[in-house]
């Protein structure tokens, strides 16, 4: 299965979520994508940092959503309005949802771009047990 996480700049929350999914989910194809990312930008050194601190691999450098990516069996955002900007691009029929709504829960992962360490920490902690969920669904 071919899984990409989408957040804004694909400097976070989806670089986080695709080092921890190639990990959780090994036997998947996992990517990440922003919705306003610019190509080839690093992760921030504070996501890098919440990473590296699990033994992780490093995600790719940052890349744009493109209608290219529609080829992916599971498109999962951060956010509703990810997923609604998504829709709006390129219509319902594609295979759309957040994150917490695909593993049944009821949850935006925030954005932790500007804060603290610890805020990174968390937004970890949440992906990490949200992505979790997925091996049941993958």
């Amino acid at each position: 299965m071919k899984i990409i996480f989408v957040c804004t700049g694909n400097t976070c929350r989806s670089p986080i979520a695709e080092s921890i999914g190639k990990t959780i989910l090994p036997n998947d194809t996992i990517e990440s994508r922003g919705l306003f990312a610019v190509n080839g930008q690093s992760v921030t050194p504070e996501s890098l940092e919440v990473i590296l601190e699990h033994d992780l691999p490093e995600p790719t450098s940052a890349q744009q959503f493109s209608e290219s990516d529609l080829d992916s069996d599971l498109i999962l955002t951060m956010t509703q309005s990810h997923k609604a900007q998504l829709i709006n691009a390129y219509g319902e029929n594609i295979p759309v949802y957040t994150l917490s709504e695909y593993v049944g829960e009821n949850e935006e992962v925030d954005d932790p771009f500007g804060g603290s360490i610890d805020t990174y920490r968390y937004t970890f902690n949440q992906l990490y047990s949200l992505i979790h969920k997925l091996q049941g669904f993958s």
